[in-house]
């Protein structure tokens, strides 16, 4: 199954998007002739392979990387970087160029910024003297479609540098998609807002309306999209920090999707190729990940039990009795589902290692507790019990902040008591490995 889902069912039209940001990219790497070696941001690596598969990229001319420390190595003359507005990723861009000069190395440098530039990075580049050998660009990819029914903004640290760092940049940028969304399907009449991010990203919104209005002659009079709802994460700290149970939530939590598609091991798969790595893409392309991925995983395992046993019993059907035309063709139709059968038996699996351990059980069994606020004191030592055997940190703080927001924070001396312990034995491993 292709990584690249299938927007075709989409409420929108999706697929219309993801062309328009293909024939974007397609269109700089066109107006830059010849040969070039495109180097991506690792970040981007995986978002443009949902827009654009990378045989396109090497029809126009294009040798791919990914953008690290080390120079780059090529027989191209034309370098093209596509990358984020990123300060770290500047100073590799910095090294890489006078890598060439003082080599001798002579070639054009394009930097097109996604989804637009930034005055800090242009200054690192003027500091490092090195502004005048480049061609710069933007390339607007603001939305990225992950599936029929799922549009992504791509900017997983927006909650951190909105809310710790002051930096207000990704509103701007939310604004900005969706403004961007309304120039395809219509402006959207009715803006929801709840938090105070969400009602800074609405009211910048309303602005650009303001100052580029979008052309409703062209459209049909009805907007395809009558309502959106802009939610702040902080209105609901409590869902994050629960396990998630759901069999595509389960997923996440312990193989991790990016980009539509988990990576893991081939042996987990049935493939028997020792230390490779496989893509499992998981969209509504397969069907019976969209009819069970929102479902509890204690019903998945049934169901997929449920499947294996008809196909198991027609099979035998079809050995011991004479089948029409039309059993056989249902028959073989059913068949054609065994890939994706055979794929989610191995990753239920694969994921039953996970959900089947004592502590995993304890743990939602503890937050049960957390959620009803049924005993403070149980819920202490029970973190305390996690610090002492050294769980991971993530598994610790996760239930902590739990901890906290059911019980309106914690008294001071109770949290200055569990970061001692935590920072003993993280001292502890520290000395351990040295």
């Amino acid at each position: 199954m292709a990584q690249v889902p299938n927007l075709d069912n989409a409420p929108i039209n999706l697929k219309s998007l993801r062309d328009q940001s293909q024939k974007e990219l397609i269109t700089i790497l066109k107006n830059i002739r010849g040969k070039k070696c495109l180097v991506i941001d690792p970040k981007l690596g995986g978002s443009l392979s949902l827009i654009v598969q990378s045989s396109l990229l090497k029809e126009h001319g294009a040798e791919l990387r990914h953008l690290n420390a080390e120079p780059v190595q090529t027989d191209c003359t034309k370098v093209v970087y596509l990358v984020r507005a990123q300060l770290d990723l500047m100073k590799f861009i910095c090294s890489h160029i006078h890598h060439d000069i003082s080599k001798g190395i002579q070639r054009e440098y394009f930097v097109y910024f996604v989804p637009r530039r930034a005055v800090v990075c242009e200054k690192i580049l003027e500091e490092e003297k090195i502004h005048h050998l480049l061609t710069i660009g933007e390339y607007p990819l603001y939305l990225i479609p992950l599936d029929e029914d799922v549009l992504s903004f791509e900017l997983d640290v927006a909650y951190k540098e909105h809310l710790v760092d002051g930096d207000t940049t990704s509103l701007w940028h939310i604004a900005k998609a969706i403004h961007k969304l309304e120039f395809s399907f219509g402006l959207i009449p009715n803006v929801r807002a709840k938090g105070k991010a969400s009602v800074r990203v609405a009211d910048i919104l309303n602005r650009m309306q303001s100052e580029e209005p979008v052309n409703t002659s062209e459209q049909t009079g009805v907007p395809e999209i009558n309502t959106i709802i802009l939610l702040d994460r902080e209105v609901d700290m409590i869902t994050p920090m629960c396990s998630q149970l759901t069999y595509e939530g389960l997923l996440d939590e312990f193989l991790g999707i990016n980009n539509g598609a988990v990576e893991l091991d081939s042996s987990i798969m049935g493939v028997q190729q020792e230390g490779k790595k496989i893509k499992v893409p998981l969209n509504s392309s397969d069907k019976l990940f969209k009819e069970i991925r929102d479902q509890n995983f204690e019903v998945v395992v049934q169901v997929l039990r449920q499947k294996a046993t008809s196909m198991k019993q027609d099979y035998t059907e079809m050995q011991t009795t004479n089948q029409t035309v039309s059993e056989l063709k249902d028959f073989v139709k059913k068949l054609n589902s065994l890939p994706e059968m055979t794929r989610h038996i191995n990753l239920g699996q694969h994921l039953t290692m996970f959900t089947s351990k004592p502590s995993f059980l304890a743990r939602l069994d503890m937050e049960q507790t957390l959620v009803e606020a049924e005993s403070y004191d149980i819920c202490f030592e029970y973190i305390e019990e996690m610090i002492h055997k050294q769980e991971p940190l993530i598994n610790v703080l996760r239930l902590l902040i739990l901890f906290s927001i059911t019980n309106s924070g914690l008294p001071k001396k109770n949290f200055d008591y569990l970061r001692q312990v935590q920072l003993f034995y993280l001292c502890f491993d520290m000395a351990s490995m040295l």
